[in-house]
């Protein structure tokens, strides 16, 4: 049988594929598709019909992804054999060709006929259902909407609250850009933590963990795809109907609690090891909403752990951007809600030389939580 590969299953993204053999070796070359985005970077595939010799796999024009091409010796992808565990690939081969482009090559040694391989750890559906039955029913899953694509959206609970209700809240987001699985990760730690220590008229703790389900679904990275980026399109009236679902829900929950907070989990470039960092808002929005941030950060970062978190470990965005800092999660959360709002960037392979796997992840996450819970005691007693 042929080596194959097989992009027709759940976040599954390659394109401009060619097999052939070298030096003792299969060879799949392959680009990231960019589905329909300015950017490319997530790639997950299946690549089939393994023989006992190596398989060596290439991503190609490194340049068209985001991040330094220079720099891919720092990304670590992921690899299963069969139903085993997700694991790290060694650091690849960076090339350099003879006109300048770059790709790199992973070699994978199969331990059968057929292996998987994804850009980091992935993050779906099944992950989302595996963390509500593992949690015995303390988080309620509920479809507060649909997608674009008409899909089911879910958002996790652990109480509905009540109108006028004085407990704190924070409300959490993550996947707006549908091929950042490391923000799913470190929720998925928070939400597993809260079920065992939180009680839920002690803090209403409500999540959109998909947001970009449909991205998530087909695969996307989901990063400024044209017309509207899911994080750039906060305006009223929004430009996504995710965003609609996600702001009647937001405003639903703030009357429900005494909100304290929203946080929106992403993932930065693709070669960043310098550890997990918050941006705040942009110098442009009104001066309260970036001193209610830095505040709340005070507050949420001696809780982290050290060897997960930047030595700079607070950034605010000066890069050009396309879009109005108005329309993103955290402009909406303070002009409408009057909430501050903090995105937390976790990288995809390392914080420093700490290989990050679910593990830690989850371990960023439950700290996380911590901070939060610190930051919703500092609400009450303000």
């Amino acid at each position: 049988m042929a080596v194959q590969v097989r992009t027709d299953f759940a976040g599954g993204n390659a394109c401009a594929l060619e097999i052939s053999e070298a030096d003792g070796a299969d060879v799949v070359r392959f680009a990231a598709a960019p589905h329909g985005g300015t950017e490319a970077l997530w790639f997950s595939l299946a690549v089939e019909g393994c023989g006992p010799r190596p398989v060596d796999v290439v991503l190609t024009n490194l340049d068209s992804c985001l991040g330094d091409a220079t720099q891919w010796e720092r990304v670590w992808p992921v690899a299963r054999q069969g139903d085993g565990p997700w694991l790290r690939l060694p650091a690849g081969n960076v090339r350099l060709l003879a006109d300048g482009r770059r790709e790199v090559c992973w070699r994978v040694q199969p331990a059968g006929d057929a292996f998987q391989l994804a850009f980091c750890y992935p993050y779906g559906q099944a992950e989302l259902a595996a963390l509500v039955h593992d949690t015995g029913g303390y988080w309620s899953c509920d479809a507060v909407g649909v997608s674009g694509g008409g899909r089911p959206l879910p958002r996790l609970s652990n109480s509905g609250g009540a109108e006028g209700a004085t407990a704190p809240g924070i409300y959490l987001v993550a996947r707006q850009h549908a091929g950042e699985t490391p923000g799913s990760w470190v929720l998925d730690g928070l939400l597993r933590r809260a079920a065992e220590t939180v009680a839920p008229d002690e803090l209403l703790l409500w999540a959109a963990p998909l947001a970009n389900l449909d991205g998530v679904v087909e695969g996307d990275y989901g990063k400024d795809p044209f017309p509207h980026d899911l994080n750039r399109a906060w305006t009223v009236p929004p430009m996504r109907h995710e965003v609609l679902v996600l702001q009647r829900d937001m405003r639903r929950w703030a009357r429900r609690c005494r909100p304290a907070a929203v946080v929106d989990l992403h993932a930065p470039g693709g070669c960043e090891t310098e550890g997990a960092y918050f941006f705040i808002p942009r110098a442009a929005r009104p001066p309260d909403s970036v001193a209610a941030a830095r505040a709340a950060l005070e507050v949420l970062l001696s809780r982290l752990p050290e060897d997960i978190v930047s030595r700079e470990p607070v950034h605010q965005p000066s890069y050009p951007s396309r879009w109005d800092a108005d329309g993103t999660i955290g402009g909406w959360a303070w002009d409408h809600l009057s909430l501050p709002s903090v995105s937390l960037e976790t990288p995809y392979g390392a914080s420093r030389e700490l290989p990050l796997t679910p593990v830690e992840y989850g371990r960023l996450g439950a700290a996380l939580l911590e901070g939060l819970r610190a930051v919703a005691a500092a609400g009450a007693a303000g």
